[in-house]
């Protein structure tokens, strides 16, 4: 009868070591991060500046943009996106609106005007006026990451009747095309998070949510209805305008996952070998 003194347990001789990878996976939001901006808590000044405001540990500036065409892309032609300004809407009565946005075409700044709108060119109802309208935004930059869920309006044109906004997330280099003041709005969101979407009206308020964006940017437009962001079924443009008050966003947060070595189970097999091999040799 053969002697089974050598067969040794498996664990015994294997030493198998646990390895593990952190996996990034990025622009996981989680939703306990969220936060709110109510822009008339902060001066004008604050908001527009460089650094802007801080909202618990996110800074985030609010900047204006147009297209309002360049040296080489006349005001009739304009398709040109440029810097306009962005600014704190109050009338003679002290009724604050929201904020809107001036551009350069001659746009008068009288309180309650001037929303961000896409009103038509020079007043004209006719092809020319509608193709060559201005598209207003505002810019809002934030120094890491986020997920815009929510846009409040002190005021929007026709009292919400057919009044939609348009919202895009743009990464850097969208940004630089943005700022070089020599794009498009199609060239600036070719590949950004966009879309548009209706504006309604709840408790006596005008809002736009249910945006439904998954992925973050640390740059996003918010402005007059424009199809090139993305459409809404029954929707007409050339009528939007609106002046904001508030947005709501989420933080967004890196989520680690644990992935298991492959060599793991290489070193078990390897192992398992061995073992078979000793038992041949001494049988």
């Amino acid at each position: 009868m053969r002697s089974l003194k050598f067969l040794i347990p498996l664990s015994s001789l294997l030493v198998i070591p646990s390895f593990t990878v952190n996996a990034t996976s990025q622009d996981t939001f989680l939703k306990e991060s969220s936060y709110e901006l109510v822009l008339n808590k902060y001066s004008e000044s604050a908001l527009l500046s460089n650094f802007g405001v801080s909202v618990n540990d996110i800074n985030v500036s609010l900047s204006g943009w147009s297209d309002t065409g360049n040296s080489l892309d006349p005001e009739s032609e304009d398709m040109i996106v440029k810097s306009a300004s962005a600014y704190k809407i109050v009338d003679r009565n002290g009724y604050y609106y929201g904020y809107g946005v001036l551009n350069e075409d001659g746009e008068g700044s009288t309180s309650p005007n001037h929303s961000a709108d896409n009103y038509f060119w020079a007043g004209q109802d006719n092809e020319d006026g509608r193709k060559f309208a201005d598209f207003d935004f505002i810019l809002f930059s934030f120094d890491e990451k986020v997920t815009l869920d929510e846009v409040g309006f002190g005021w929007v044109n026709k009292r919400g009747d057919d009044q939609q906004v348009s919202i895009a997330g743009i990464n850097d280099n969208q940004l630089s095309s943005l700022k070089s003041q020599n794009s498009t709005w199609t060239d600036i969101i070719n590949g950004a998070v966009s879309n548009s979407f209706n504006i309604t009206k709840k408790n006596g308020s005008y809002q736009s949510s249910g945006f439904g964006f998954t992925e973050g940017a640390k740059y996003w437009l918010v402005g007059a209805y424009n199809t090139v962001f993305g459409t809404v079924n029954g929707a007409s443009m050339y009528n939007d305008g609106l002046k904001v008050t508030s947005i709501s966003f989420t933080k967004a947060s890196v989520e680690n996952t644990q992935v298991s070595e492959p060599g793991a189970l290489a070193l078990m097999s390897l192992g398992l070998g061995l073992v078979l091999y000793r038992r041949k040799r001494r049988v």
